[in-house]
């Protein structure tokens, strides 16, 4: 990886980064006001790293639900990340040994930077999706860590932090369909 390509990528990923600290901080707040340990939040961060999936999994855990209920509520929670992965096939066919990492990390907002951010001219494609990759999963868990560790430290009010997640999603869309509209509107003027 280049230090050309990690600025490039950085640069890209702010808003994710935005994104990212606040609603994991959020997670991190919801995990230990359930009353469960702050490492918890940065494991599962690590490990599972699905927001959704992970602001689920608390009050599921919490419940006493049973393991194959909880694996199957989650499965379908985050089939999505079939379907918005297909059109990235042949581009992480390319990335070879990243390839693995890519799937797995593949979040919503990460699928919306490796499908709308251009691979900058003599940066290989595969450390390029490698470094958003890194960058949005290193936010999510410094997020989730830092609201964690404060969760701990500070007592708060969770009235409506659970709803972050979800406003996350909905400005990131937004801005989607604001390029996309810019672009078509662009290209119709050709």
């Amino acid at each position: 990886m280049t230090k050309n390509c990690f600025k490039i990528a950085l640069k890209a990923t702010i808003p994710v980064f935005l994104g990212y600290i606040s609603c994991g901080i959020a997670f991190g707040l919801v995990t230990v006001n359930a009353g469960y340990p702050w490492q918890l939040a940065s494991i599962m961060s690590v490990v599972m790293y699905a927001g959704s999936g992970q602001f689920m999994a608390i009050p599921l855990f919490a419940a006493g639900t049973p393991l194959f209920v909880i694996l199957l509520t989650e499965a379908l929670l985050n089939i999505r990340h079939i379907v918005y992965g297909l059109p990235l096939i042949n581009q992480f066919n390319k990335c070879k040994k990243y390839k693995p990492y890519l799937i797995y990390s593949l979040t919503d907002e990460t699928f919306s930077l490796l499908t709308t951010t251009s691979v900058p001219e003599g940066i290989s494609l595969a450390h390029f999706y490698m470094t958003i990759s890194l960058l949005d999963q290193f936010y999510w868990v410094l997020g989730s860590t830092i609201g964690a560790i404060a969760g701990v430290m500070i007592p708060f009010d969770m009235t409506g932090v659970d709803f972050a997640l979800t406003a996350l999603f909905a400005v990131l869309c937004i801005d989607q369909f604001k390029k996309l509209f810019s672009n078509s509107l662009k290209e119709g003027k050709k």
